[in-house]
């Protein structure tokens, strides 16, 4: 059983790591992930039963980009486990070596 707030971090690709946090708020999980990296921090992504998905959102810093294609929420509910899955590609700081990710960057039981 996961006790709020719920923190994961999760690497993804070019040092870019995915700091994703599930708390309650009016009683529903909601899960915020902050994207970072050396350069700093790139960007932050909040999804919840009201707002599940989101799509093709980049973030910058300095030369690094990260591009989002997909992220989706799902709320533990019953025996089903909750998680975020992302999808999407990222450089290094020098804004090169492009490299694609797809995966399951949190999940909580």
């Amino acid at each position: 059983m996961a006790t709020y707030p719920y923190t994961q971090t999760s690497m993804l690709v070019n040092s870019i790591q995915a700091t994703t946090t599930v708390s309650v708020q009016n009683g529903m999980q909601v899960s915020s992930t902050v994207f970072s990296s050396a350069a700093g921090n790139l960007g932050t992504i909040t999804l919840s039963p009201v707002q599940p998905t989101a799509k093709n959102v980049e973030f910058k810093s300095g030369l690094q980009t990260l591009q989002i294609d997909s992220m989706t929420f799902t709320a533990q509910f019953g025996f089903d486990a909750g998680q975020v899955f992302a999808s999407g590609r990222g450089t290094d700081q020098s804004g090169e070596n492009e490299a694609a990710f797809s995966k399951q960057i949190a999940t909580w039981s």
